[in-house]
C-alpha cells in the first residue's frame, strides 16, 4: 500500500511550528537574549513582516520534505515517522549548526545557547514526525 501527502497534517503542522516557536522563545527569550548580551530594551519590535514569512515558508518546506520521505521510506506509524524527524534534525540541522558554533570567532555562540536554539526546531521535528508517521492518506 502505497502513500500521499497528507496535506491537511501538513498545514495544522506549519501552524504548530509557529505555536512552537512563540512558546519556546516565551519560555526561553530572556536566557537567549542573556547569551546574547542584550536585554528586552535593545531589540526594537520588528515591523517588518519578512521574518515571519520566512519562518512560515520554512516550515512549509520542512513539513512537506518530511511528509514527502516519511512516505517514501514507507514509514506507517508515529514511531517510525519520529525516528526519521529525529535523525533529519540531527542530521540536517544540529550537526552542522553545531559546527559553525564550534567555529564561530569568539566564542559567539556558548553552548547552552545552541540547545536553545536547536531545542525549538528538535520539538518541531518530533511533532511533525509523529503526526505524519501517524496519519497518512492511503491509495
Amino acid at each position: 500500500m502505497s502513500t500521499r501527502i497528507n496535506h491537511l497534517a501538513v498545514w495544522l503542522l506549519v501552524v504548530a511550528h509557529q505555536l512552537i516557536g512563540f512558546g519556546w522563545y516565551a519560555v526561553f527569550g530572556e536566557l537567549w537574549l542573556k547569551y546574547h548580551a542584550k536585554t528586552m530594551t535593545d531589540i526594537e519590535r520588528p515591523h517588518d513582516f519578512t521574518p515571519f514569512i520566512v519562518a512560515i515558508v520554512a516550515s512549509i518546506a520542512v513539513n512537506y520534505a518530511l511528509a514527502w520521505l516519511i512516505g517514501r521510506l514507507k514509514a506507517t506509524n508515529a514511531g517510525a515517522g519520529l525516528k526519521i524527524a529525529i535523525v533529519c534534525w540531527f542530521a540536517f540541522l544540529f550537526v552542522e549548526y553545531a559546527t559553525i558554533s564550534a567555529f564561530s570567532a569568539f566564542e559567539t555562540n556558548p553552548w547552552p545557547l545552541v540547545f536553545i536554539n536547536m531545542g525549538r526546531p528538535l520539538l518541531a521535528f518530533l511533532l511533525s514526525g509523529v503526526v505524519l508517521g501517524a496519519w497518512q492518506k492511503r491509495i
